[in-house]
This record gives C-alpha cells, sequence and structure tokens, in this order.
C-alpha cells in the first residue's frame, strides 16, 4: 500500500509538471487534455478544450485508476488540437469553406450530434444568412474515442446605409459635409466609412468637401455598402465664349469680349480678379495671359484663362552701308532689324521683298528701305549712297579683221580726271588705248585709271567672210589621244580644199595637200615631215573654196607641242 501511494503522489507530481510544460494526457474515454489551448493567435483560435482535473489522479495506482481512467503518459502533438484556420467571420449570403486542424474531424449541425454534415477537416458551408455555430469532434487515442463536442462559431454580417444627409457646399467652397448613418457592425468587427475608395475611417462624418458627386462605403470586415450621394452648391455663372483681338505690332491694342450667363442676379466682370464691372469688354490689352472672371449677387464666380498672342515692333535697328567705287554699281545696302514677328521680308522699292537682307550691285543715290514682318508690321528708313569717281568708257571702235586674216583693230575710247591704262582679255596693261593685229573673236577691254579703278566692256571683232572656217593654233601629237592633230571646223557640211601649205622657219614646204573635199572635223597634218614628227612653230596657206563659189585664202601659223 505504501509502494502504490508513493507511486500515486509521483505520479501526480510528474503529471503536474507534464501538463505545466504544455502537455497532453489521454484519459480511458480519451477526451484530449491540452492546457495550451487558451493561447490565441491572428490566424488561428482554440476550440474549448479544458485540463481535465489532475485531482482525481491521486487515487491512481501505476496505470489504472480508482476511476477506471487509463493514464497515457504518451505526448500528442499541439496541431493534434482543433484550431480553425479559416476566417470566423463572412458577408451574408456566402458559402463559406472552413478549414480546422485535427484529426477524423466530424462536423454537426447541432450539440448532442443527432444531424451529421461533413467528415473531414475542410468542410463548405452553404450560403449563410446569419450567425451559424457548427459542432466538432475529433477521434483519438487507442480506443478510437470520439471527443467531446466543441462549437465553432461562424459570425455572417452585413453593412445597412441607412440614411446619408448631405450638406451643400457654400458657393465656389469646400465646406461641404456627409454625414452617414449605418448598422450591422459588431464588437468584433465595427463599422468603418470611405468616399471615393480613400483611406477608411471610424466616423461616420466627412467635411471639408466641394459640390460633386461621392460614393459613400461602409464596411464590416471585407463587406461592402456603396451609395452615390451628391454635394450641392448654388448655382455659379458659366461663360460659353470670350471673343479675342490680338495685338498688333507691339501695340496695347489687343480687347477680350466675356460672353457669360447663369448664376444669381447680374453679373459683373473682371481681368486678374481685378477691378469687376458691369461691362463685359476690355480693351487697351498687350499681350499675355489673363484670367477671366465672372461674378453674380451671390459671390459665386467662373473663371477661364485667355491668352492674347505677344507681339512685337518691328524696327529697324540699323543700316550698314558699302559706297560705291570707282563709278561702278557696286553698291550695298544690309538692313539689320531689332526685333519683329516672324519672318522678316524685305524691299528697296516698296512693292519687291525678298527674304535676304541685303542688296549688292546698287548704284550711287538716294534709296528707301522697307521692311515688313509676317504679321504685316512694317518699318522704313531712307538712305543715300554716294557718288564715287573712276573711268568711263565712251566708246570703243573696231575695224574688224579680214577674212582669215588677223589685222583686226580694237580701240578704246575712255574718259577720266586721271591717267588711264588698257588691257585687252586680261593681258598687261598699256597706256595706249588701241590693240592690232586681231583675229575675229570676243575680247573683253578694260580701263584703269591711276587709282586702280577699273571698267570692263566686252567687244567682238567680226569677219567679213560670208562663211567661216576655225582652225586650231596649236595640236600635241603625243599619242594621249587629245588633240593628235591639225583639225579644221566649219558650221556647215562640207568643203572644197584647193591647196594646204605649210612652211617652215626657213620658208621650206614640209607639207603640201592637194585639191579634195573635206569635211567638217576632218585630218588636216598629223604633223609627221619625212617620216617624223616635228615640233616647233609652222607657217601656213590655206585655199579653200565655199559651198556659194567663193575662194578665200587662209594665212598663220600652228604649233606643234610633244
Amino acid at each position: 500500500m505504501k509502494k502504490s501511494l508513493i507511486f500515486t503522489i509521483i505520479l501526480f507530481i510528474n503529471l503536474i509538471k507534464g501538463t505545466a510544460q504544455g502537455e497532453y494526457l489521454l484519459t480511458k474515454n480519451t477526451t484530449i487534455i491540452d492546457v495550451r489551448s487558451n493561447s490565441n493567435s491572428n490566424d488561428q483560435k482554440a476550440i474549448g478544450i479544458s485540463l481535465m482535473p489532475v485531482i482525481n489522479l491521486i487515487t491512481c495506482e501505476l496505470h489504472f485508476c480508482t476511476n477506471n481512467a487509463y493514464i497515457n503518459t504518451s505526448l500528442i502533438s499541439l496541431t493534434d488540437s482543433l484550431i480553425l484556420q479559416s476566417p470566423d467571420t463572412y458577408c451574408r449570403g456566402s458559402t463559406p469553406i472552413l478549414t480546422v486542424t485535427g484529426k477524423n474531424i466530424k462536423w454537426y449541425a447541432d450539440a448532442d450530434k443527432k444531424q451529421l454534415l461533413y467528415k473531414g477537416n475542410t468542410y463548405q458551408s452553404p450560403s449563410l444568412d446569419q450567425t451559424t455555430t457548427f459542432y466538432l469532434t475529433q477521434t483519438v487515442g487507442v480506443d478510437s474515442s470520439e471527443s467531446t463536442v466543441i462549437p465553432i462559431i461562424i459570425e455572417i454580417v452585413e453593412a445597412y446605409l441607412v440614411n446619408i444627409i448631405a450638406t451643400p457646399a457654400s458657393c465656389g467652397e469646400n465646406n461641404g459635409v456627409i454625414s452617414i448613418t449605418a448598422t450591422g457592425g459588431t464588437a468584433r468587427n465595427p463599422l468603418q466609412y470611405s468616399i471615393n475608395n480613400g483611406p477608411l475611417q471610424t466616423s461616420p462624418v466627412f467635411t471639408n468637401l466641394s459640390a460633386g458627386t461621392y460614393t459613400v462605403m461602409n464596411r464590416i470586415a471585407n463587406c461592402w455598402g456603396t451609395k452615390d450621394v451628391i454635394i450641392s452648391s448654388p448655382p455659379s455663372p458659366t461663360i460659353s465664349n470670350v471673343v479675342s483681338i490680338d495685338p498688333q505690332c507691339g501695340n496695347t491694342n489687343g480687347a477680350l469680349t466675356i460672353f457669360a450667363s447663369g448664376g444669381n442676379g447680374s453679373l459683373s466682370y473682371a481681368l486678374n480678379g481685378v477691378d469687376f464691372k458691369t461691362e463685359n469688354q476690355f480693351t487697351n490689352l498687350p499681350g499675355g495671359t489673363y484670367t477671366i472672371m465672372v461674378k453674380d449677387q451671390d459671390q459665386c464666380t467662373a473663371s477661364k484663362a485667355v491668352s492674347l498672342k505677344k507681339t512685337d515692333s518691328l524696327q529697324l535697328k540699323q543700316i550698314d552701308i558699302v559706297a560705291t567705287t570707282c563709278g561702278k554699281k557696286n553698291g550695298r545696302i544690309s538692313a539689320i532689324i531689332k526685333q519683329g514677328n516672324g519672318r522678316i521680308n524685305y524691299s528697296i522699292d516698296g512693292s519687291t521683298y525678298q527674304v535676304s537682307n541685303t542688296f549688292d550691285n546698287l548704284s550711287s543715290g538716294a534709296y528707301t528701305v522697307f521692311i515688313q514682318d509676317e504679321t504685316g508690321c512694317r518699318d522704313t528708313r531712307s538712305i543715300l549712297i554716294g557718288n564715287s569717281e573712276g573711268p568711263t568708257i565712251g566708246h570703243i571702235d573696231t575695224i574688224p579683221p579680214a577674212c582669215g586674216v588677223t589685222d583686226g583693230q580694237i580701240i578704246v575710247n575712255a574718259i577720266s580726271q586721271r591717267g588711264l591704262s588698257y588691257s585687252l582679255n586680261g593681258m598687261a596693261y598699256q597706256r595706249d588705248s588701241s590693240f592690232g593685229q586681231l583675229s575675229a573673236g570676243h575680247y573683253d577691254v578694260s580701263v584703269k585709271d591711276d587709282l586702280g579703278c577699273t571698267v570692263e566692256q566686252p567687244v567682238v571683232l567680226s569677219e567679213p567672210c560670208e562663211y567661216a572656217i576655225h582652225l586650231p593654233d596649236a595640236f600635241t601629237p603625243n599619242q594621249d589621244g587629245t588633240n593628235e592633230g591639225w583639225v579644221i571646223f566649219f558650221p556647215f557640211t562640207s568643203l572644197q580644199l584647193n591647196e594646204l601649205t605649210i612652211f617652215d622657219r626657213w620658208g621650206e614646204i614640209i607639207f603640201h595637200d592637194t585639191p579634195r573635199v573635206i569635211n567638217n572635223g576632218d585630218l588636216l597634218w598629223n604633223g609627221v615631215y619625212r617620216g617624223q614628227l616635228v615640233v616647233g612653230l609652222y607657217a601656213y596657206q590655206l585655199k579653200v573654196q565655199f559651198p556659194n563659189g567663193k575662194n578665200y585664202v587662209y594665212r598663220g601659223t600652228v604649233f606643234l607641242v610633244r
């Protein structure tokens, strides 16, 4: 007996020690004793399992007690207890899917376990319209006994917007108020409120609201109630149109005419909120941006931003003048503007305009410079290009050369207050104003005074021949494929060559050709004498008969270069 009592005391002490550490004891009827079941977390809820009185175990000897309870000293994991892992609050009409921990779970509709709903850890409930209690058991232990019933409560909530009072906002102010009366909140799930999907708040009142439409929402758990609410305000004036006239050429001649309606009573108008007046037109305005404001008798306003184009006054800043020299038409005008609008066009006669601001090749005299921008703004200024001295060619006398002969003459008659020199075709200047031994052709006559001022004029010397031929002054028989022979050219089909004789410097004949018909571009001589190419200057005499039957003799020289 003493031995049994000692064991019972030790067992009781161990039981107390074990239960204090959160272990489990399994009784004969397999009820689970969980001393840690009072703990709670945000995600799981322990379900009503309490510790059996340990005092009843004092009379137990070994593994058998006087009350026939079997003591199983093995420990069972915490996950074998019944814990609801899914939420316990849902909206009305939901079909929640409920999940608990444990083994061999049974779901009952009543505490007496008369109506079994489901077996398993996860149960999808039918649609719930009110808070509902489910009763659960589990089968554990060596004798597979069903535990006592554990109730779980699923709370069903719904938010009701009972009444909403909207206090209008003052004209143009943010002082409207929305007051909400709602039901459905619980101690565990109080009501929360929001407008226009904004942040939630526990207060049902929203202030500092402007006129407009708002979506009011109240929430219980994840259940929402919504309704659209209008915050009204007194009618404001409406600006229907603004007619604007932009200022021109940088002046303050812009204008704005405002057309408005609505509001209460008569309307008044202002620019930038200053000096309201009953007239709806504003004149003498420079370019810029204006805020048009319309106000009624209740001080309700409407506004609109309007811009008038900024323009500049077109001005000629300066005109650069390059004077003429040597009496020529080589003066220049360059107009420089100070400001303007867009593209600027320029003129010196008031009718023909150009994009360039420079006018060249001007003679001396008075001019008026006109400028005009793309908006039509204009400015003018008169200037003077002064006179300048220089030689003047009065006339040029010519003596044409005989047909095929280089005996033409050019005599220049020029006027100047200074000494003059003359040049032909860019050759060296000479004091003599006449040039002789000229063949037919085009010449450029230049006259220069002692200050270097020059004047030029083209001259044409023509032959009296009814027909004309061209004989090159030189050719290069060097086998480069260019200018290899002495070729004749004329502007008609054929020509009768009566005789061609070529002489060296000593008068010896080195080439002779007898009568034949030649065509334009035919070779007259290839530069060969006695089977060898020659070089140097050679004289020739060419006798031809033109298609009209007239005979002509051409004399001259040809130069061979190798």
